[in-house]
């Protein structure tokens, strides 16, 4: 019992409870994070099937992708809730999360 209480007492309240706040807000972005790859899909898949029809010719995916990346930084800035989010998505991260849409895009109509 003396171990426990020795080790729930070796840092002060106050540390403790910055710390606690600290992970919070760190689990709070990495849950804004993740979980905006699978609210923006639709849109993302629609940006997508826009540029496939916009930006005609080969060879012109990154070009592509960067007017996706801009249309849905865009959207996130206009949107309600996305002002207050989009300081923490990179365009970095929306390009991995156009990626990842349009790989399981592209695998599913291969299987058709």
């Amino acid at each position: 019992m003396a171990t426990i209480n020795n080790l729930l007492t070796a840092l002060p309240t106050h540390v403790a409870l910055v710390l606690m706040l600290g992970g919070f807000v760190f689990y709070a972005l990495g849950c804004i994070r993740l979980g905006y790859g699978a609210a923006v899909k639709g849109t993302v898949l629609d940006l997508i099937e826009q540029a496939e029809h916009e930006i005609q010719g080969t060879k012109r995916g990154a070009e592509r992708k960067a007017w996706c990346v801009k249309m849905l930084r865009a959207a996130l800035s206009t949107s309600k809730y996305g002002r207050f989010i989009s300081w923490a998505i990179t365009d970095e991260t929306i390009g991995i999360i156009i990626q990842f849409f349009f790989d399981r895009m592209k695998a599913a109509l291969q299987k058709q």
